[in-house]
């Protein structure tokens, strides 16, 4: 019997290019189509995946491009026939990808915890070297969002991703099924300012009320003050604005540089308090909660190894932050 050297035939195997009836689309491309075929529009796919609705329109002509036929209607946005049946047929196999994925993690826990920013940087983050110091096995990878964007109830890495939000307590609760969650803490809010804002101005704030007075640094909109206006029982027609700045650790960045009022809670504020570089705009505080921070999580991430530890530890150092609190 003649051996046939196994070299040669492996070079030409290399050098015969791949049969394209078997050339797969790109992933990317693929989970975007899946994306929109399941949700039913190109923004609420972009928002499934955290990306930009420009991507996945990009990434849909280019899939139309590759397999030579149309997938969705123009004038519609509707799926077409060949939409659907490509569809039907590639979504088991992007769930049975996603399994598998699961099933490894399993092996090297990894955990993706997206979270609101002020959260992730000013308390979070400077714990996370103690967490993996004590759990080097587990792959932890920390994304900050903007609040409450972060988080969707589908997708193919729902089995390893936990959110942190600020659920405020005017805002409508999430009535997404199969979500687990737990409450993180609920902390007071209160007025902070630089010193040397509050040196410039003409009369310190000594109560509530004079803050209506006084230059106040907005979020996305003014429904923070409204709601801690109310909350003291200080009656308003409007909320004066220093500038909308859309998020709480922006506010804050602007405070410190002098330009305002920011409302705070000890979660955003770091050691600035400590250090002097914030101080509360008011003599007494009257420290209100207007929320509470939630981690949240799909039923099967839930008792994931990596989000079972990291829940415990989560817990563990809000207690030992009240502890210091008291």
């Amino acid at each position: 019997m003649h051996h046939i050297p196994l070299l040669p035939i492996l070079d030409v195997l290399y050098l015969c290019p791949m049969d394209q009836r078997y050339r797969i689309p790109p992933l990317a491309a693929l989970n975007a189509f899946a994306a929109f075929a399941r949700t039913g529009g190109i923004r609420r796919a972009a928002a499934e995946l955290r990306v930009d609705h420009a991507a996945i329109s990009r990434h849909l002509r280019d899939l139309e491009q590759r397999l030579g036929t149309t997938l969705r209607d123009r004038a519609t946005g509707d799926l077409t026939v060949a939409g659907h049946t490509y569809y039907s047929q590639i979504a088991p196999l992007l769930e049975g990808l996603a399994r598998a994925t699961a099933d490894i993690r399993q092996q090297a826990p990894h955990l993706t915890v997206t979270c609101a920013h002020g959260f992730a940087y000013h308390w979070l983050l400077p714990r996370l070297a103690a967490f993996r110091r004590a759990h080097p096995d587990i792959d932890l990878l920390l994304r900050p969002v903007d609040a409450n964007t972060g988080f969707h109830g589908t997708g193919i890495e729902t089995d390893s991703h936990a959110d942190i939000f600020y659920a405020r307590d005017d805002a409508t609760p999430p009535t997404q099924r199969d979500i687990r969650s737990v409450a993180i803490a609920r902390p007071p809010v209160f007025p902070v300012m630089a010193p040397s804002a509050l040196a410039a101005l003409s009369t310190p704030p000594r109560e509530a009320a004079d803050l209506l007075h006084a230059p106040l640094l907005l979020e996305e909109d003014d429904a923070e003050w409204r709601l801690w206006f109310t909350a003291h029982h200080v009656s308003f027609s409007r909320i004066p604005s220093a500038g909308r700045l859309w998020q709480a650790h922006i506010t804050l960045a602007a405070a410190r540089a002098g330009e305002g009022i920011a409302l705070a809670n000890i979660f955003l504020l770091g050691d600035d308090l400590q250090t002097g570089k914030l101080v509360p705009a008011l003599p007494t505080q009257n420290q209100t909660p207007l929320g509470t921070y939630v981690l949240r999580a799909t039923d099967r991430a839930w008792d994931s190894k990596a989000l079972t530890v990291f829940r415990t530890w989560l817990l563990e150092q809000v207690a030992i932050q009240a502890t210091h609190q008291t």
